[in-house]
């Protein structure tokens, strides 16, 4: 990746949020808590959401923050550091280039534009601005996947990754116009969590993507997958956004062998890991992975935000970063047009 401007000036680092939805609230309380980031404006287009989100704040939003409907009039007031984009995927690609034209670093939500060649496209934004640009990818950081990475080095070489993804989800309106609801909105959060468990990237895909009977999308609810990925993985993805039972945590629930055993998580609690046993040897015992206490609120999201800051002090590349991200985009990309062609597909990395 290329490199990107950091701060060093003295303070907290002075935020934008775009988007007063789900989002765009959750951020402006995390912004709050951190001792070096500082809330100073909010965008909608939408000003009777915008009050709404600001009054819903309270305490945690300072009496000064700046609202307002023009992204970039307010830019140009305010010249803030980071832009943080919770607008709707749709707006993703504008919102981000204008940010990082007016010399801002961009936190955005996933995903990073609704295209991979629109993503592509801020990329080469992101590098002629210098800017640095990221994507939430909050499943990275919950304490179960930190310990899932560590299971993976004593397990390896892995052979296979399974992730089981089921819940009734009715989705914001914008979801409801994509032929493939689960695969664009939902799936690029258990891929990209695969990529970070494994270091593997996908080489290959086939994905049946179909719609249940009593669906209430317009496109498919439902998907599997089968990733061939680096070294000989195979990852297998089953996911349902329309279950009417036996639902997963909203990180799935995850089963990843090796050559030394396999480990076992159900996307809420700590993971299990059983070490292998040869032919004949009784069954070894499980060993309960260690997890580190993280906030109930919305877990993941105050480290997604700290390793972010972090970047921009230090230059060193945060988790979710574009060129990266691109891999798990690229993985999405390639599962929905394997799900329209019926064949499989090379993902592009």
């Amino acid at each position: 990746m290329s490199g990107f401007a950091t701060v060093s000036t003295p303070g907290p680092l002075r935020a934008v949020i775009v988007g007063a939805g789900f989002m765009g609230r959750n951020w402006a309380r995390e912004i709050a808590r951190q001792a070096d980031t500082e809330l100073v404006g909010w965008v909608d287009l939408d000003e009777a959401a915008l009050r709404e989100a600001v009054k819903e704040a309270g305490s945690d939003a300072p009496g000064n923050i700046t609202i307002g409907t023009d992204l970039t009039a307010l830019l140009a007031e305010l010249a803030p550091d980071i832009v943080f984009n919770s607008s709707p995927p749709a707006a993703h690609r504008s919102v981000t280039a204008s940010a990082l034209e007016h010399g801002c670093a961009v936190l955005s939500e996933k995903p990073m534009a609704m295209t991979l060649a629109e993503a592509r496209e801020l990329v080469a934004v992101s590098e002629r601005t210098g800017r640095l640009l990221a994507v939430t990818q909050d499943r990275r950081q919950l304490a179960g996947t930190r310990a899932l990475i560590d299971a993976a080095r004593r397990l390896a070489p892995l052979t296979r990754l399974e992730i089981d993804f089921r819940l009734p989800h009715r989705a914001g309106p914008y979801v409801h116009l994509w032929d493939e609801p689960l695969l664009r909105e939902m799936a690029i959060h258990l891929f990209d969590a695969a990529r970070a468990v494994t270091g593997a990237d996908a080489q290959s895909v086939f994905c049946n993507a179909y719609q249940t009977p009593w669906s209430w999308y317009p496109g498919n609810d439902s998907a599997e997958a089968l990733f061939q990925m680096d070294d000989g993985l195979h990852f297998a993805f089953t996911g349902c956004w329309t279950a009417r039972s036996d639902f997963t945590s909203w990180t799935g629930r995850w089963y990843l062998e090796g050559a030394n055993g396999s480990v076992s998580w159900d996307g809420l609690g700590a993971p299990v890991l059983t070490p292998a046993r040869g032919e004949g040897e009784p069954e070894p015992a499980s060993e309960t992975l260690p997890v580190a206490p993280q906030s109930p609120e919305f877990p993941g999201l105050a480290e997604v935000l700290a390793g972010f800051v972090h970047a921009l002090r230090t230059g060193e590349a945060p988790d979710g970063e574009c060129h990266d991200n691109l891999r798990s985009l690229a993985m999405v990309e390639a599962a929905v047009a394997s799900a329209q062609y019926g064949q499989v597909v090379i993902v592009e990395n």
